[in-house]
């Protein structure tokens, strides 16, 4: 394979000798060209200079056919390189002022094409028959030959200069010179630009190449700095690829530090959950062999407070289970929200009210608060009741004997806003950006029997699947709110 240098220097080269040879076709053209002309010109003077000198030329021929080539031959005594001929209308040859080397020729030639293109346009060079070479052509010039007014046949030119005669080879010759001599410039002219080229493309994508092989090398690890992609404050196509590629590294980069994050986090959820599971697990085991073992040596009281302890553990494995398969069900790329029409006011109310006794039981302040006339607003019912469910089970919790719970329903601006608002220990600072997170519990303060840190992580999913977003704010030591943000309808 060749390198992008190697191709450019091809280039130049190729490019080279083909404006060499096109240059020397021109040229060749060029000169036959203006020599055509000028012996065309002088051939035409020629013949009409004899004709101004001679007009009664038919009747010397006519006086003495046999002796006129020689009347021919004085003609062209001062111009010895031109042949001259009379022909009759038919293009046969009648005179000719011939030279001695010459081997006879033809006896016709094709006066009628000479005619035609000499009627056509006289100042063109006419192409005809050579009379001394028979099947070739040559250049021509032809005066008719008059008489009383009549025309009686042709007075025929034929330049024969020794340029013409060598002109072929002669041209040839300058045009392989001129060739060479163009190639040679053009591809000086074109190292020159291969250097330029090279240092303008060439040197910023080898720089680039460096970059992104200590990048891929690094594992996409590496530091990007500004200098590695100087070149994107070029307004061209390698300043955009520049950037392309910055824009290509970071967003990998992040794509694999958000891989490691996830990888690290499922590391971590399964060693909590298998935490939480063994846990519970085992104290289940332990108390059902207790009871199994020592059942009859046990008293009612004790067997009872193992069967309590037994029970609330297998319902706590139950919660737990149950909170994985709903996780596990709301990150399925499959999973579709059901949303209907909903007056969240109400839905809120009536979740309030199953948790109304529990609340009580504790001694817990639990109220409900919603405007009236709130917009119907599509959610799926099922998945926000679980939501509330969640939140309400963590205030609750949290929030000592003789506290307050407060749930509230309003318009934040176009979005629907619900809040649970609890009076329990707050949550840190430097915890609050993680509480959503999965199998996350905060401090000693809230952890407690029963918080398997899924819950919140349920809430944020069920309001990112709405198109909305889950959220809190708290003052440690002064309870928390936790908040559901979904957009209302258009």
């Amino acid at each position: 394979m060749h390198s992008l240098r190697a191709r450019i220097v091809l280039l130049v080269a190729g490019f080279g000798l083909a404006m060499g040879a096109a240059l020397a076709a021109i040229m060749y053209q060029a000169i036959s060209a203006y020599h055509a002309d000028a012996d065309y010109e002088r051939a035409t003077r020629f013949a009409d200079r004899i004709g101004e000198m001679h007009p009664d030329l038919w009747k010397i021929y006519e006086a003495d056919p046999a002796a006129f080539g020689q009347q021919l031959r004085q003609f062209n005594l001062y111009s010895p390189r031109i042949g001259l001929y009379l022909l009759d209308n038919d293009g046969r040859i009648l005179a000719s002022a011939g030279r001695q080397d010459q081997a006879p020729g033809a006896d016709r030639v094709d006066i009628a094409a000479t005619a035609r293109s000499l009627a056509e346009d006289p100042r063109t060079p006419i192409v005809g028959d050579d009379p001394d070479h028979p099947g070739k052509t040559c250049l021509v010039a032809a005066m008719p030959v008059l008489d009383d007014g009549a025309q009686r046949g042709w007075l025929y030119v034929v330049p024969r200069t020794r340029i013409a005669a060598l002109a072929p080879e002669t041209y040839r010759d300058h045009a392989i010179q001129a060739a060479s001599r163009v190639g040679l410039l053009t591809l000086a002219i074109g190292a020159l630009l291969t250097l330029a080229t090279i240092l303008m493309i060439t040197r910023p994508l080898t720089r680039l190449t460096r970059v992104a092989d200590r990048i891929t090398k690094s594992g996409f690890e590496a530091e990007i700095t500004e200098t590695d992609f100087q070149t994107c404050r070029r307004d061209d196509e390698i300043g955009r690829l520049s950037c392309t590629l910055r824009e290509m590294f970071e967003r990998l980069k992040l794509e694999i530090q958000r891989v490691k994050r996830t990888d690290s986090a499922r590391r971590e959820m399964i060693a909590s959950v298998s935490h939480d599971l063994r846990t519970p697990l085992t104290a289940l085991i332990g108390q059902l062999e207790t009871i199994r073992i020592k059942g009859d040596g046990l008293d009612a009281e004790t067997t009872g407070r193992l069967q309590e302890q037994a029970l609330q553990n297998a319902q706590y494995l139950r919660t737990l289970t149950e909170a994985l398969a709903e996780l596990a069900r709301l990150d399925s790329p499959e999973f579709r929200v059901q949303a209907e029409p909903l007056q969240i006011g109400e839905l809120t109310d009536d979740v309030v009210q199953r948790f109304a006794a529990r609340a009580e039981l504790r001694g817990i302040g639990l109220a409900v608060d919603y405007p009236d006339g709130l917009p119907l607003t599509p959610v799926d019912a099922a998945l926000l009741d679980r939501a509330l469910s969640n939140l309400l089970d963590n205030a609750l919790r949290v929030t000592p004997s003789g506290g307050r719970v407060a749930v509230r329903v309003t318009m934040a601006g176009s979005d629907m806003r619900v809040e649970v608002t609890d009076t329990g220990p707050g949550i840190a600072l430097d915890e609050q950006e993680s509480v959503f997170e999965v199998f996350y519990q905060t401090s000693k303060h809230r952890a407690s029997r029963g918080n398997s840190g899924l819950g919140l992580a349920i809430v944020r999913r069920v309001a990112e699947l709405h198109g909305g977003r889950a959220g809190l704010r708290s003052e440690p030591g002064e309870g928390a709110t936790f908040f559901i943000e979904l957009p209302a309808p258009g």
